[in-house]
């Protein structure tokens, strides 16, 4: 019996990927689910694997679903891996979860002749780390927020009205030497300013006096 070992990577993180053994007579069904075993997704959803060639142009669809099936579509639990193999270097892509639509690269690295008693199919190398299956969404638990918690964080809007609030109607008996410091060397500036108009309007009430006097004389 030969055993194929095939490496299935992530199309879209390519440096995570499973090297999975299998029997040529096993079928493309227990394939799929080593594969989702080898990375940690649950087994709700339709899947397919496309057979390929060199170029990665797919060819016949093998799916999960009996529902699935249209001419030409072969079904997962009635079709040996060994009746899909062309090649040395076989190529498959893997499709699961037509909503999230995660895609794999599948190629054969290497047949070899059963030895021993095994059990397969088995994962003998795990690179990478998995993505998570499903990404959180709005209302999920791990976006869910305390209330209470959310209620104690200040906004950007409150600090501010928060500030304008304490200038605009702080009591004067409140405010702190530092706010008023601004105030006093102001009324300061004011009352010197008011001396010195006054001093002013008397020289100028002195000169005009001096004036009418030696008018008389």
């Amino acid at each position: 019996m030969a055993i194929y070992r095939l490496r299935i990577s992530f199309e879209e993180y390519e440096d995570v990927y499973r090297d999975i053994e299998i029997r040529s007579s096993q079928t493309f069904e227990e394939f799929h689910d080593a594969i989702l075993t080898s990375i940690g997704f649950d087994k709700k959803h339709a899947a397919s694997f496309f057979v390929c060639d060199s170029q990665w142009r797919k060819g016949t669809e093998i799916t999960l679903l009996e529902e699935d099936l249209e001419d030409g579509v072969r079904l997962m639990k009635k079709t040996k891996i060994s009746a899909c193999v062309e090649d040395p270097y076989q190529q498959f892509i893997y499709v699961y979860d037509k909503i999230a639509a995660w895609s794999f690269t599948i190629q054969m690295i290497k047949i070899m002749k059963e030895e021993g008693s095994s059990t397969y199919p088995v994962c003998i190398k795990s690179f990478g780390t998995a993505p998570k299956q499903y990404k959180p969404t709005p209302g999920s638990k791990e976006t869910i927020i305390d209330p209470l918690a959310a209620a104690a964080i200040p906004h950007e809007d409150d600090v501010d009205d928060e500030a304008y609030r304490m200038a605009t109607d702080k009591p004067e008996e409140l405010l702190t030497d530092e706010d008023t410091a601004g105030f006093s060397d102001d009324e300061n500036d004011g009352n010197e300013n008011q001396d010195e108009e006054e001093n002013n309007d008397e020289v100028n009430d002195e000169e005009d006096f001096g004036g009418y006097a030696d008018d008389e004389h």
